[in-house]
């Protein structure tokens, strides 16, 4: 019996590193994976997401194979962005960093794509100290940046800096209820714009 293919309402290519790829999860799931249910079973509707993330991946690697991997996905014109982590972690340049997110952003306007940006949590949660660790001084930067960028360019700003910690799995990465609580926003982003 031959199946025929379901018409898709909607294509949503995911871009990040180890928190977008789903790093850490004992099943292999991730946010992206949960956002497509999601919209799907909330709208009826058959939602697709594709997820592009790479571990270890900051703004100039995603900037490396961006523009190449929306233009294999032309039914893809949502991008869910969530990078900056590993920026923050390897203690890279904040002018630099943003001048490769910046980069990125020029890549998904050229190829006519909306974005939705994300602000990040920064290390936080169980298998994080108390105290504030260096890295989370650049992710404030990183995120007020985005929040500048995000208004100045007319993209979706979707605020992930206040994941609860219960939802950490090692001080960066997310629990499977984590990577809903992440899906969720994402999608609540994605249906006010519509």
């Amino acid at each position: 019996m031959r199946q025929e293919r379901a018409s898709i309402y909607g294509l949503i290519a995911c871009q990040g590193d180890s928190l977008t790829y789903g790093s850490r999860d004992p099943d292999g799931m991730s946010y992206p994976l949960y956002l497509g249910r999601l919209l799907s079973e909330k709208h009826h509707q058959t939602w697709v997401t594709v997820n592009l993330a790479v571990a270890r991946d900051g703004w100039v690697e995603i900037w490396r194979r961006n523009y190449h991997e929306l233009l294999s996905l032309p039914e893809a014109r949502e991008v869910c962005l969530w990078a900056g982590t590993n920026d923050a972690k390897q203690n890279r340049s904040l002018d630099q960093t943003l001048v490769a997110c910046e980069a990125v952003l020029d890549q998904c306007r050229a190829a006519g794509r909306f974005v939705y940006l994300a602000t990040l949590p920064g290390k936080n949660g169980f298998g994080a100290p108390l105290e504030p660790w260096s890295m989370n001084e650049m992710i404030e930067k990183l995120n007020h940046a985005y929040r500048r960028i995000a208004e100045g360019r007319g993209l979706g700003l979707v605020d992930l800096s206040s994941i609860p910690r219960e939802h950490f799995v090692d001080g960066i990465h997310l629990t499977q209820a984590g990577n809903l609580w992440v899906a969720e926003r994402f999608a609540a982003a994605i249906e006010a714009r519509r």
